[in-house]
């Protein structure tokens, strides 16, 4: 298994912080290949809020009891204090983003960007762009420049921004004509 993680103020803790309306206080990846199970099992949740992103694989999520199997292009959100439990199994070459966020209007924030709060699981797509974002929140804490709370905040918000994009936008409509030019 290959992990790259990080964490504000390197704390492992849950961090709960009203201070401003959004703080991204971790983020990582990891990708499973080798160690055969990577699970987590949180019976009372966290204090913060959780998105995780599978990026190809599949992992084995679990909600009232019953497993989901979720596979890549969707994300998975929890809220502060709900059951946490998931698995990644080394077969299915899993590679997952996730992020813990926190703040006094993150409601407000995932309303606005239309991310269900009443749902667990949604169909975000595939952009490498989610990837890289969740790479540059990584290198954020990991080198702590000048801002860098800001940018992380930034970087989040860029993400809304396009899972709501994607989940909302049509595909343009292209006509015959058009389409027979660009497949030239």
């Amino acid at each position: 298994m290959f992990t790259n993680v990080a964490y504000l103020h390197g704390s492992l803790s849950d961090i709960v912080d009203m201070s401003r309306s959004l703080i991204v206080t971790s983020c990582g990846y990891y990708r499973v290949h080798s160690r055969p199970t990577v699970s987590t099992e949180r019976p009372n949740g966290r204090k913060d809020y959780q998105l995780l992103y599978i990026a190809k694989g599949k992992g084995y999520f679990y909600f009232d009891g019953k497993e989901k199997i979720i596979t890549e292009g969707n994300m998975i959100l929890y809220r502060p204090g709900e059951v946490q439990q998931y698995y990644y199994h080394a077969p299915d070459k899993t590679e997952v983003y996730w992020v813990h966020f926190t703040g006094g209007a993150v409601k407000e924030i995932l309303r606005s960007y239309d991310i269900p709060l009443d749902e667990h699981i949604f169909f975000a797509g595939t952009p490498a762009a989610y990837t890289e974002l969740f790479k540059n929140m990584i290198e954020e804490f990991q080198t702590c420049k000048v801002g860098y709370k800001e940018m992380l905040e930034m970087n989040l918000r860029q993400l809304f921004l396009m899972i709501q994009r994607t989940r909302l936008e049509k595909p343009p409509l292209v006509t015959t004509a058009v389409q027979q030019e660009m497949d030239f």
